[in-house]
């Protein structure tokens, strides 16, 4: 091919691609270009590479998370539907570290295979595509329980379950339909942490001291997370952790949540004020304890309730955030 037309062709490439990805069968049906040629390009020290079967990228290099996307979803046809942490992204949730392969839903009845880094599993139950970021992903409950069916640490699996409860996006019990409405492997540790969202955990924080709270015989069993608390018709704040028998409240100080900006913590600090005047008792908890100090957070705990028991019992209510379904 002379370089003119060459140069003519290599625009009509680029114009045919997206994220510079393209199909084998694009280049040669479609553009003309000779099979051939498009392979000869991708082999060593070529400027063009195959990054899945019968899917070009027009430059060399490590392939971004985009283009690994792109040529994912070529690979795997029209049906294709992008789960897992990417779509969580595509979502705008940012918990969990991203796995090194993407993960792509198709139909059962396909017999396209994945590759090292595009892990393609077929389903009955193919949900629709939505338009995240310009790719089709699955809804949000989807998305995060195909991601954690892969994981095995429980803290990991809460931080990941949690953040769109957290930020309204779904209720509990969407998780827990899909949950059940999936395969079951997988399935016992995801549960158990859905068992502590539907107690109020909002974060793996909080579901680590959920975890730790339920193994102490000394403390109440009566505790409830993530209370929204109101003294008439005043809002006094959400409790992380509220004692209700004794009027204790216990905010979990997590750097995240309250201390990883000014606004977080001028807002914590009027909280615990609201609180203190309300006539409940105030206790601060660093997570970090639970796994550090654990003696001593239990003794610190015990104290509080004693104390908070020893006060007038303030004239406040309590409900849920969140209901846990629609």
């Amino acid at each position: 091919m002379k370089r003119g037309r060459w140069a003519e062709a290599l625009d009509a490439i680029h114009a045919r691609a997206k994220d510079k990805i393209i199909q084998v069968k694009v280049l040669v049906v479609d553009l003309g270009i000779p099979e051939g040629t498009v392979y000869r390009l991708c082999r060593h020290r070529g400027p063009w590479q195959l990054v899945a079967p019968a899917t070009v990228m027009l430059e060399t290099g490590t392939p971004t998370r985009r283009q690994l996307l792109r040529a994912g979803l070529l690979h795997a046809g029209p049906d294709a539907v992008v789960t897992g942490l990417d779509a969580a992204r595509a979502h705008q949730l940012h918990r969990g570290e991203l796995p090194e392969a993407v993960h792509l839903l198709i139909r059962s009845s396909s017999r396209i295979h994945g590759t090292s880094l595009i892990v393609i599993e077929r389903t009955k139950r193919l949900p629709p595509a939505l338009l995240r970021d310009d790719f089709p992903v699955a809804p949000v409950e989807r998305c995060v329980l195909d991601a954690v069916r892969r994981l095995r640490g429980e803290s990991e699996i809460a931080a990941i379950l949690t953040e769109p409860v957290q930020r309204r996006m779904v209720l509990p019990g969407m998780l827990r339909d899909e949950l059940d409405a999936g395969c079951r492997k997988g399935s016992s540790t995801p549960r158990a942490v859905l068992r502590a969202i539907d107690d109020g955990v909002r974060s793996a924080a909080e579901f680590d001291v959920h975890r730790w709270w339920s193994a102490q015989p000394e403390l109440p069993r009566a505790v409830l997370f993530n209370y929204r608390i109101t003294a008439g018709r005043r809002l006094l704040g959400i409790a992380d952790i509220l004692v209700p028998e004794v009027g204790l409240v216990v905010p979990i100080d997590s750097v995240e949540q309250h201390f990883a900006t000014p606004e977080q913590v001028a807002e914590t600090e009027r909280q615990h004020r609201s609180y203190r005047s309300a006539g409940l008792h105030v206790m601060g908890l660093r997570p970090s304890r639970v796994r550090h100090d654990p003696a001593g957070l239990l003794q610190d705990i015990v104290d509080a309730i004693e104390v908070a028991r020893r006060l007038p019992t303030p004239a406040v209510e309590w409900a849920p955030d969140l209901p846990l379904s629609g």
